[in-house]
Order: C-alpha cells, then sequence, then structure tokens
C-alpha cells in the first residue's frame, strides 16, 4: 500500500509539472495516450518494438522549455528523492546533461522519466507503464523511439 502510494504521488507530482508549464509561452509539450501505440500497432505488425510498446506503456509525455526560461528541470530534479524515484544513470557531455530517473514496483518500471538540459533547451520526458528495464534499454535501440539518435537513444547501453 505505501509503494503504491508512493507511485501516485509521484505520477501526482509529474502531472503537476505537466499542467503548470503546458501551454505557456515558450513550451512545447506532446501527449501521447496508449491508444495511438495500439493502433500504430495495428499499422506496422512487423515491429516488435512497437508491438511490445503498445501493450505496456500507458503514457508518453514530453515537455520542452526552447529556451531554459524557468530551469523547470532543476524544480523536478530538486523533488525527486521526495518522490522515491532512483537515479540510475546521468550522461554529462560538455554543455548537455542527461538524467534518468525510475520508480519500481518490484522488477517492473512504473515510471521512467528522463531529464535533459541541452545548452538552451530542457526537456521532461515522462513514461508510465509497467516496463523492465531490458525493454527500457530496447527504446533506445528501436528505430522506432530515435534509436540511435537523441536522449533516448542512451537508454541502449542500460542493457550493457
Amino acid at each position: 500500500m505505501v509503494i503504491a502510494a508512493n507511485i501516485s504521488f509521484g505520477q501526482a507530482f509529474i502531472d503537476e509539472v505537466f499542467n503548470k508549464y503546458s501551454g505557456q509561452p515558450g513550451f512545447t509539450s506532446v501527449v501521447i495516450t496508449p491508444q495511438l501505440f495500439k493502433l500504430l500497432a495495428l499499422v506496422d505488425k512487423t515491429d516488435e518494438d512497437l508491438q511490445m510498446i503498445s501493450d505496456k506503456m500507458s503514457s508518453l509525455r514530453i515537455l520542452v522549455s526552447e529556451e531554459k526560461i524557468v530551469g523547470f528541470t532543476e524544480e523536478v530534479r530538486a523533488k525527486m528523492g521526495k518522490m522515491n524515484y532512483l537515479s540510475i544513470m546521468e550522461v554529462v557531455d560538455g554543455s548537455q546533461k542527461v538524467n534518468f530517473y525510475v520508480q519500481q514496483k518490484d522488477d517492473l518500471i512504473t515510471d521512467f522519466l528522463l531529464l535533459a538540459i541541452d545548452g538552451k533547451e530542457e526537456v521532461l520526458l515522462s513514461i508510465t507503464g509497467n516496463l523492465k528495464l531490458s525493454e527500457l534499454s530496447k527504446l533506445g535501440k528501436s528505430g522506432s523511439f530515435g534509436g540511435g539518435t537523441g536522449h533516448l537513444s542512451l537508454l541502449k547501453s542500460l542493457e550493457d
């Protein structure tokens, strides 16, 4: 019960961040529902990664601040420990800093957060569902999810 309460509290916090900044000047937000993944999986039944994701992800949300207006990723980082998110990886390369956080229930990742600062741009990517670490790693390799380029491509190193 305590774990479930912490997980929903973490999701509520991320909802709060998206609600606060979505639609504000200088921000772009994208919300992808499970229905879209299921529809895409019907279109391309040969894409194994898409088939797996359509069953296991309940949402994918992205929030981008194009001009690092308010430093919202620092606000999120400051609350990560209180939300029982575990830091699983950090990548720093010049002016780019990418952090990966998860909330788990047993061996399943229920919440995955990517926080990135790249020059003037800040990104928050949130995935909810029931994924194993190996399945998250496949997202980094998948052509359907920008495999090989971008911040998500860093996930492929989780399997190593």
